[in-house]
């Protein structure tokens, strides 16, 4: 099963979204396709059971270093999973090798920086750094030195989430659409709370609002 995205970058949890099987090397939607003949569509396959990116077994490339890196490093580091930093910043790099941080100083766009920092046995590049024209550039980059890296790429708009899909991300993390949904969370949860939605009107505005 695969997810398609149209062409606005609409990807997950989105009305843009639908299930679909490949058939005979054809990309088939089940439930027939809502788009009209000639739309451009990007298809992601869906991980399979079993087949998930081990990272117990290899390491991970974190480029960038500000609050989206430092959360990645977090993360693999409470879960024992090895890691290296690629970050520009001199004094951040020279801070957190003092920390004992595993991070070198370089523009991750930058072949041989990659291959410093284990591109050839790395099993994901994760790529938090947040100029967008960066990230598509070493998106493909990346992709062309390991054509099987697990790549996660951050953008700011979708349009740009669109490019790094089809420059090879296997996945896109679009903050406009992160703003979106915490928008839609806390407005969701004032308009459910407010007093005076009691009467059966003011209950089906509220929940209008709660998630599908």
């Amino acid at each position: 099963m695969v997810y398609i995205q149209d062409s606005s970058g609409v990807m997950r949890h989105t009305r843009g979204e639908r299930a679909a099987v490949v058939q005979d090397g054809v990309v088939v939607v089940e439930g027939g396709s809502p788009w009209p003949d000639g739309t451009r569509l990007v298809v992601s396959p869906l991980p399979v059971a079993g087949q998930d990116v081990c990272l117990q077994a290899e390491s991970v490339i974190v480029a960038g270093f500000g609050l989206a890196g430092r959360c990645v490093a977090d993360h693999l580091e409470k879960a024992g999973v090895r890691y290296t930093v690629i970050e520009t910043n001199p004094a951040t790099v020279a801070t957190q090798r003092c920390l004992g941080r595993a991070i070198i100083e370089g523009d991750v766009r930058d072949e041989a920086t990659l291959r410093a920092a284990g591109i050839e046995t790395a099993c994901v590049l994760a790529l938090t750094i947040p100029d967008e024209s960066a990230v598509l550039e070493a998106t493909g980059i990346a992709r062309r030195l390991r054509p099987d890296l697990y790549i996660i790429a951050r953008t700011n708009y979708a349009s740009a989430g669109m490019k790094a899909l089809q420059l090879g991300a296997n996945e896109v993390i679009k903050a406009e659409q992160a703003v979106a949904f915490m928008f839609h969370e806390r407005l969701r949860r004032k308009l459910c709370q407010r007093p005076e939605a009691s009467g059966p009107r003011d209950r089906l505005r509220a929940n209008s609002l709660a998630p599908k």
